[in-house]
């Protein structure tokens, strides 16, 4: 009996197959019709073969006379296969349900309500009528079962009715709360009960919400929040148990999020009482543990690849708030948050980079966890110490080798993210702070040669066509850090270094025979040019003017007389002389 409802469903999905198929085979039947009845094309005439100096035997065959060929009939045409209209009709039947259970509901708060304010029924009589319209709508329901998405919404909302009943009672003191608490947790059961019994994945959802909410519809302005979280423990594993058979999707996400949010709750108000914190800790340890096992070991062995991205979000975020709500438990300081994120992302990134037996689809999943608890535990500990860029690049470095490692786009994609962030604040610093002192001999100059050496070595694992965007982006850093680094020395030395720096460009590039490093120099050269007029020429003493105009026009000379020399492929050029052409000797004059 358990499984005559899934044998229905699948029944009911057979005979549409049965009926597309056979729809299908009558029009192929039609079209090799149409094509059998059309005439044939004629026959060339065959041209008589030359006599052979042998006589030809031909066998004997009765003769036949050909049967008249009557004209051939058209066919009808054939009729185009419409869409099956039901998914229009079940997207009605759906709204029209959901808006008649809780117009439904929400009549039954109004006539509790109403009644309770004029004083026509007493608040036993009320409760009696709810538990009995409960009843008959999961009666109803049950009856109606092959209507499959009308059942279920009068049964949901007979269960939402049982809760509703079930707290009125309770605030109407009909009933106290060593009864009302068990026949809230009765109707949790019931309602895991229709899932499982009819293979409802909102029954589920309905009984996790309902069990999480029934210790708050129930609250009496006090409690114990180690008996709150014990009891969230409770209704969020027979949540996994039902997952693990069923694999719902909705349910992992409803007893994830509302798990986590009611053990918050106990956490903050355990967090005043200065209570042993032994105990919720476990439970923390508990929980973090079974949304990290459960769904890769439900998508083991691909059992459901469509609920993989469900399953890996979640992993993100499981270590993260199990270590916060862990250190509001402990009263931990910043500095020992950070180191604590730090260790247990180091401890994920080297377990799956290790530890064979994870799965291939979840191992990248555990390395980008374990970076982002490094990336929170470097924000906590050190949120104000200007090297703090330097672990974060290095970090983005570590994010390209796994991509390229793991062969996955979206770690690609995250580390592009990730070094856009980087580069953004990057430019923000030059632009509005300071440099340290004293130039070219402070911590930030370091920190800036650590993340500019990092961009660069991600562009080793970068495809053919991003790694210029990472040298572009790159370069104008690498600009606007020699300006802000030089910026105490005076508007002339970032100058001549930036010269200096698109010579040598230029060299390399001439010498390489690298047409983009030729175009990233001559451009640089131009701004250079362009700086020397608009700035150094107007802010610069009479001698550092004389001494930085005359020094690059030699420059140039220099470079301009080498460049033939200096290119492994030089131009032709159609003008020059060829050292191997006589001169012409002018005529003598008679």
């Amino acid at each position: 009996m358990a499984n005559i409802d899934d044998l229905r469903q699948r029944l009911e999905v057979l005979e549409a197959t049965v009926a597309g198929l056979a729809r299908s085979l009558r029009i192929l039947q039609e079209a090799v019709l149409r094509e059998d009845l059309a005439p044939e094309p004629e026959q060339p005439p065959i041209s008589p073969t030359p006599a052979s100096d042998q006589p030809t035997t031909v066998p004997d065959r009765p003769s036949q006379q050909p049967a008249p060929v009557s004209a051939p009939e058209t066919p009808p045409p054939l009729r185009p296969v419409s869409a099956p209209k039901t998914d229009w009709l079940q997207n009605w039947e759906l709204w029209l349900n959901r808006l008649g259970i809780g117009l439904l509901l929400l009549g039954i708060a109004f006539l509790f309500k109403y009644a309770i304010d004029l004083g026509w029924l007493t608040d036993g009589v009320l409760v009696a009528i709810g538990l009995l319209m409960a009843t008959g709508l999961i009666a109803l329901g049950w009856r109606l079962q092959q209507r499959a998405i009308f059942s279920q919404f009068l049964q949901g909302g007979g269960l939402a009715t049982y809760y509703i009943t079930g707290f009125a009672a309770y605030q109407l003191d009909v009933v106290s709360m060593a009864i009302a608490f068990p026949l809230m947790v009765a109707v949790t059961l019931a309602a895991f009960f229709l899932a499982l019994r009819q293979n409802r994945a909102i029954f589920s959802v309905i009984g996790t919400l309902g069990g999480l909410a029934t210790p708050f519809l129930l609250y009496e302005g006090s409690g114990s929040p180690l008996a709150l979280a014990a009891y969230t423990f409770v209704i969020v594993a027979g949540s996994w148990g039902i997952y693990a058979y069923k694999g719902w999707r909705s349910l992992l996400w409803s007893s994830f999020w509302l798990g986590w949010l009611v053990l918050s709750i106990a956490v903050n108000a355990f967090n005043a009482t200065g209570l042993a914190p032994w105990f919720l800790q476990a439970i923390l340890g508990l929980t973090w543990l079974g949304f990290t096992v459960l769904p890769p070991w439900y998508q083991w062995g691909d059992r459901d690849r469509a609920s993989l991205p469900h399953g890996q979000a979640l992993a993100l975020f499981n270590p993260l708030i199990t270590l916060s709500l862990s250190a509001v438990v402990w009263n931990w300081s910043a500095t020992t948050v950070g180191a604590i994120f730090i260790a247990f992302g180091a401890l994920y990134l080297v377990t799956s980079l290790l530890w064979r037996r994870i799965p291939p689809s979840w191992r990248w999943v555990y390395s980008l966890t374990g970076l982002l608890l490094i990336l929170a535990g470097i924000i906590y500990r050190y949120h104000s110490n200007p090297l703090i860029l330097a672990p974060l690049a290095i970090e983005g470095l570590i994010l390209h080798y796994l991509a390229q490692y793991y062969r996955s786009a979206a770690l690609q994609t995250i580390a592009h993210v990730w070094w856009g962030i980087l580069t953004v604040v990057m430019a923000a610093r030059f632009l509005i702070l300071a440099a340290g002192t004293p130039p070219l001999l402070n911590r930030e100059f370091i920190t800036d040669l650590i993340v500019m050496a990092a961009g660069l070595g991600s562009t080793r694992f970068l495809a053919a066509t991003t790694r210029p965007v990472y040298w572009v982006f790159g370069y104008a850093l690498t600009l606007g850090w020699i300006q802000h680094e030089l910026a105490s020395f005076g508007t002339g030395a970032a100058t001549l270094l930036w010269g200096l720096f698109g010579v040598g460009l230029l060299v390399y590039g001439l010498r390489r025979d690298v047409s983009g490093v030729r175009i990233v120099a001559l451009i640089t050269l131009v701004i250079t040019i362009i700086r020397l007029f608009i700035i150094d020429l107007i802010s610069l003493a009479p001698a550092w003017r004389v001494l930085l105009f005359m020094g690059f026009g030699l420059i140039f000379l220099v470079l301009s007389y080498f460049f033939r020399a200096l290119w492994r492929h030089p131009p032709t050029e159609s003008s020059r002389i060829s050292e191997n052409t006589a001169p012409v000797e002018p005529e003598k004059e008679s």
